[in-house]
């Protein structure tokens, strides 16, 4: 569908050639994505503002999320079809289920996949008795028929701005589609309960784990770690460490140790460092064998150091 849009009046649309120039939907927060691989990358989002309300259309890529959402009032976030897939605070997304959050939270989210997700911002919802507390973000499961006919408003949205924008300057027009937005969030959470919260309090300490390592990591970025001094000085079992970071990040520790400090170089070199520079910014982020790094750096990339750094000098 995105592919369909085109920008007008009340209609963004913001296309990224390559991971090095996506940006995230800045209007729900802070966010950092950590791409998971290179190819195919095909991100794409679209941004409709209504008069109390903001509507988004996201194609992601590949990747690890962490994001810090924000709303005077909630925001509601669902895949737009049924092949979306990925975990959120460690536990699957199933695709029954929609993304309810209420003042600021934090999110740890793994993309194995490109998805195509919407986000709905609400500045205000008093009194609409929707599920979640102040300060949290919950999954919660609605069945297919309310879940499509969310979809379906949201689509109409943005069909709407493309080719009638003329419409959404109109009042009346902006005040029907977003009581229909209302309604049909209204029936997705009626009666609903969070999803079941077997493991919560094993996540909750994950959670608390990997930040601490995410912290732990971008104060030794070129200090060798070994998990056993990590897990030591944390006060648990190296197990645990491991199994949080698989649960969060879906990837394990070594892997993703690694795949921080290969993203970290990335974003020096299209910085434009200078190619004497490489192997000082190589051995910063913890790679003292240059061949091995050479190698990951293209599995992981699809281009060898020198030739990022080559591009990032072309333009």
């Amino acid at each position: 569908m995105l592919d369909q849009l085109l920008s007008s009046r009340v209609l963004t649309i913001s296309r990224s050639p390559d991971f090095d120039h996506f940006r995230n939907i800045e209007q729900l927060g802070d966010s950092k994505s950590i791409p998971l691989h290179w190819r195919n990358f095909d991100a794409c989002f679209a941004a409709v503002t209504l008069a109390s309300c903001s509507v988004y259309l996201q194609r992601t890529f590949p990747r690890i999320l962490q994001s810090r959402y924000s709303s005077t009032g909630a925001i509601i976030g669902f895949a737009m079809d049924d092949a979306a897939s990925g975990t959120i605070d460690g536990a699957e997304a199933h695709m029954l289920s929609v993304l309810v959050v209420k003042g600021e939270a934090e999110c740890e989210i793994v993309e194995p996949q490109a998805n195509v997700i919407a986000f709905v911002k609400f500045d205000a919802i008093d009194g609409r008795g929707w599920p979640g507390e102040s300060g949290q973000a919950r999954l919660i499961p609605t069945g297919p028929t309310e879940l499509a006919a969310l979809r379906s408003v949201t689509r109409d949205i943005f069909l709407l701005a493309s080719n009638s924008p003329d419409l959404l300057q109109q009042p009346p027009v902006v005040g029907q589609l977003e009581e229909s937005l209302l309604h049909a969030v209204d029936r997705v959470l009626q009666r609903s309960s969070p999803l079941s919260d077997g493991g919560r309090v094993d996540l909750s300490q994950y959670l608390l784990l990997v930040r601490k390592l995410d912290a732990y990591l971008q104060d030794n970025a070129a200090k060798t770690l070994h998990s056993v001094d990590i897990a030591r000085e944390f006060g648990v079992s190296v197990r645990t460490l491991n199994n949080a970071v698989l649960a969060i990040r879906g990837l394990s520790m070594h892997r993703y140790v690694r795949l921080r400090r290969l993203w970290n170089v990335r974003q020096l070199l299209v910085q434009g460092a200078v190619a004497e520079s490489l192997k000082a910014i190589a051995l910063a982020n913890g790679f003292w064998h240059m061949g091995e790094f050479r190698n990951l750096y293209r599995d992981l990339f699809g281009e060898t150091p020198q030739e990022t750094l080559g591009a990032a000098g072309r333009h």
